[in-house]
């Protein structure tokens, strides 16, 4: 069956069902009210989005990241997905319905999973539907996972390969403060406090590519390359936040 026909997956193609949005606008707004009173939500270069889908990637230091990215770009959750393991978030209905009711979730097989039901390619195609309709967009953490404030983790090449094969640019971001009120390993909010974004300058797949038609070198040259740009913008502006 084409993963474009799988029903589990219908949520991703095209206009979404009414109750896989409606949680997602409840806790849209909710996560304004918090970005608001409780960590007032300051954005630098908001200019800088692109009018047309792209890949956010940020530092991730925090269990609200996700929610403050979306806050900044000013743009409900129901306009983000995110990749996620698909032998975990995606084994069975029950789950895979709850969590979807609040995000997009995009399945992907890991490295590690025996058992593999889909391909990269599958995966390509299910992001590429996704974002094609209404201009929505990815949120990738280069890191892979939440590390400690300060200490950015050396990134991985996953979006800079899927802003190639999607053809979409990468929208560099740094946040300060979210690892002050909502840590790794903490359950509940910590003391209020202050949290700053700053949009950095797109970074587009094309100008890394010479030619319309790549070889699988050139275009593993390109990823190494944009990884690498990736990783300096963020740890440039991320060095100058927590000196």
């Amino acid at each position: 069956m084409d993963v474009l026909q799988n029903p589990k997956y219908s949520y991703l193609v095209g206009k979404q069902a009414f109750y896989f949005k409606i949680f997602k606008v409840l806790f849209y707004y909710y996560s304004r009210i918090v970005f608001t009173l409780y960590a007032p939500l300051k954005v630098f270069g908001r200019e800088n989005l692109p009018d047309k889908s792209f890949i956010f990637c940020s530092n991730h230091n925090s269990h609200m990241d996700v929610a403050v990215l979306a806050a900044s770009a000013k743009k409900n959750f129901n306009h983000f997905g995110m990749l996620a393991a698909r032998d975990y978030w995606f084994d069975s209905w029950i789950k895979r319905t709850l969590v979807n009711t609040v995000m997009n979730l995009i399945p992907v097989e890991r490295k590690s999973s025996k058992i593999r039901k889909l391909s990269i390619d599958d995966t390509i195609s299910l992001c590429s539907s996704f974002m094609d309709y209404g201009k929505r967009s990815l949120i990738m953490f280069p890191e892979g996972t939440r590390g400690e404030p300060g200490k950015t983790l050396a990134f991985k090449k996953g979006a800079a390969t899927f802003s190639i094969k999607l053809d979409k640019p990468i929208l560099p971001a740094v946040i300060y403060g979210s690892h002050k009120i909502w840590p790794r390993g903490k359950i509940f909010f910590g003391w209020p406090t202050k949290i700053h974004v700053y949009i950095l300058d797109p970074i587009y797949p094309s100008s890394f590519l010479e030619r319309a038609n790549p070889s699988e070198e050139e275009v593993g040259e390109a990823i190494e390359k944009i990884t690498l740009q990736l990783e300096k913008q963020i740890k440039e502006k991320a060095s100058l936040l927590y000196e």
